[in-house]
């Protein structure tokens, strides 16, 4: 059974994206801040799996004994996450936020529900869903009331200590709380959720705490929550490096700075699937590298970069297949509102910030599809209907779209008339040591930019792991940060409640609350109990009008997400979520051609 939640999404979206080559879907997460490096091909050769096969007839292809094609067999590689790859700090996903620990969780892990994919769904579609866990979707007895029925043939992976028993609805509602007391998502997750229980041994039942509209999309299939993780292994910290679940790979290693390999689930409780015998996920990062290992075949597909498209188009074959979509990176500065004396709770300098950013011409530098836009205050560039450009429709913005334009005079008189200064000093935080070369260019173009608006610029770079603890989380040293704020949002309240809230553990700003504050907060509520979905989609459209003049975060660009597969791999629909190796990968097969290469 698959979800109709909403169903008019899928039909009314955007048709600027399309695909640029033929054949299947790809995407990326939060591969869209990495730029360009440099590399050495001297000595690449061509591995492709047809490169000397003088049989022009082909091989025969397999079949299962029945007549029909074979499509299990083979070794995918590709990078873990495009030109962000890199080893995760922990294999636990409950315990540290970064997309680096996020992503291999979808391969060996369960959700309740999962996103469904196809040639005729958008990468960026995340509310048609069907079960995982679940046998399908839940019956809803009220507004409040969520009842799951589990499949009967879940079971563990076949390795110690869990040992291939069989899972239980109580497994789940155990796994839970372990997840209420160890994430820092679990506020947005008890803002929503009254509890949840098992009623038998293979029933659970999700209780909220006030009608909520986008739950099954942004909590019970959500790869930043709930991932079904035995407990035993939690206590026994083997869920840092030898993650056991019910996922449809079973984790095999993790060769630090080289890859982390997974088997096929054969004991899987979806039959047939997967089609692919092991993953080798490579921690390959150097976008050279990474064309030259898709040109020589030796990665079968990967996330890119929008920043290299015209590169990519180039270097790499032209049966494969290409494509472009929103960004779900939901980016810009963010404060400590107290930092440089309060000057940031007067809302004149942060407007002054926002128009010393040229958005235009940053896109025109990094974005070589044509295809990006511009952030709003409160909702990413991929949440369509939801998002409403400050490029596209500045006439709905009113006043407030002047704060998206390039407008250093007025940025100057803005900042003189609110502070008394003419030269004010800024300092800002960001990271470029994870987030790659495009960040560190983009960084560098806003700085030159605010100098160009009168401002007095430093610009630091923190260290991945420290930024990430501290600047990310709102505990700014001085000035402002700048850094992408979320990586796989799957709705506007998905930004709306981890990074903005005033009651989220994660929101994104310090100090004490700006005037507005509780004007955001009613704001961010109200949305979440429209369950009617047109009224919701102009209400959000509203809220982002409104937010926009507050300026409680300086949003930036939107580049437009891009990735390619080669020409031999089949069925291959990307999601534009950290859950793409679980719901792409899983689906996806090779050509027979490719199946005997290995």
């Amino acid at each position: 059974m698959r979800s109709r939640y909403w169903e008019t999404v899928g039909r009314s979206r955007s048709t600027r994206r399309r695909f640029l080559g033929t054949g299947a879907a790809l995407g990326t997460g939060a591969a869209g801040l990495a730029l360009v490096g440099c590399g050495n091909d001297d000595e690449e050769v061509d591995a492709r799996p047809d490169a000397d096969d003088d049989d022009d007839t082909g091989p025969t292809p397999d079949t299962n004994g029945n007549g029909d094609e074979d499509r299990h067999g083979g070794v995918a590689r590709y990078p873990m996450v495009g030109l962000s790859s890199g080893d995760p700090p922990t294999l636990f996903p409950f315990e540290n936020l970064t997309y680096l620990a996020q992503h291999p969780a979808t391969l060996h892990y369960s959700l309740l529900l999962t996103d469904v994919t196809g040639a005729d769904i958008s990468p960026d579609d995340f509310t048609e869903l069907e079960g995982d866990l679940a046998e399908s979707l839940p019956e809803q007895p009220d507004d409040l009331t969520y009842t799951f029925k589990l499949r009967e043939n879940v079971f563990f992976h076949d390795k110690a200590p869990l040992d291939g028993r069989q899972a239980t609805a109580e497994d789940f509602a155990d796994t839970y709380q372990a997840f209420l007391s160890l994430s820092q998502n679990a506020g947005t997750f008890e803002a929503v959720i009254d509890r949840v229980e098992a009623v038998d041994d293979f029933t659970v039942q999700v209780t909220l705490n006030e009608p909520f509209a986008p739950f099954l999309t942004t909590h019970a299939s959500s790869p930043e929550g709930v991932w079904f993780i035995p407990v035993v292994t939690i206590e026994s910290g083997q869920v840092q490096t030898d993650p056991v679940g019910t996922g449809p790979f079973i984790f095999e290693e993790w060769d630090t700075g080289v890859a982390i390999n997974w088997n096929r689930n054969p004991d899987w409780y979806l039959e047939g699937v997967p089609y692919f015998d092991r993953l080798e996920v490579s921690m390959t990062a150097d976008p050279q590298r990474i064309l030259a290992g898709l040109r020589a075949g030796e990665f079968d597909h990967s996330w890119l970069s929008s920043a290299i498209y015209d590169e990519a188009q180039e270097q790499l074959d032209a049966e494969g297949h290409h494509q472009f979509h929103g960004n779900g990176v939901w980016s810009g500065f963010y404060f400590n509102f107290d930092n440089d004396d309060g000057r940031w709770h007067d809302k004149r300098v942060r407007q002054a910030l926002s128009m010393s950013i040229d958005r235009a011409s940053t896109l025109g530098v990094i974005d070589q599809t044509g295809e990006g836009d511009w952030f709003s205050p409160c909702v990413a560039s991929n949440m369509e209907p939801f998002f409403l450009s400050p490029r596209e429709h500045a006439d709905q913005y009113g006043e407030s779209a002047k704060l998206f334009e390039f407008n250093p005079q007025e940025a100057r008189q803005l900042f003189e008339a609110a502070t008394g200064e003419s030269t004010p000093s800024l300092r800002i935080t960001a990271n470029i040591d994870r987030y790659g070369r495009v960040a560190e260019q983009t960084w560098e173009l806003h700085a030159a930019q605010i100098r160009e608006a009168g401002w007095d610029v430093e610009l630091t770079y923190q260290e991945y792991g420290s930024y990430i603890q501290s600047t990310y989380l709102g505990d700014i040293p001085e000035g402002v940060g700048l850094g992408p704020l979320i990586g796989s949002p799957r709705d506007p309240n998905d930004i709306m409640s981890r990074n903005i809230a005033s009651s989220s553990a994660r929101h994104n700003w310090g100090g004490s609350a700006i005037e507005e504050m509780d004007r955001v907060d009613e704001l961010i509520a109200e949305q979440a109990r429209i369950l009617d979905h047109d009224e919701r989609v102009q209400f959000i459209h509203d809220m982002q009008v409104e937010m926009a003049d507050y300026v409680l975060f300086v949003p930036n660009h939107a580049a437009a997400g891009y990735a390619y597969a080669n020409p031999w791999v089949q069925n291959f629909h990307w999601k534009n979520s950290y859950a793409v190796h679980r719901t792409t990968v899983l689906n996806s097969w090779f050509t027979p051609e490719r199946r005997q290469h290995g």
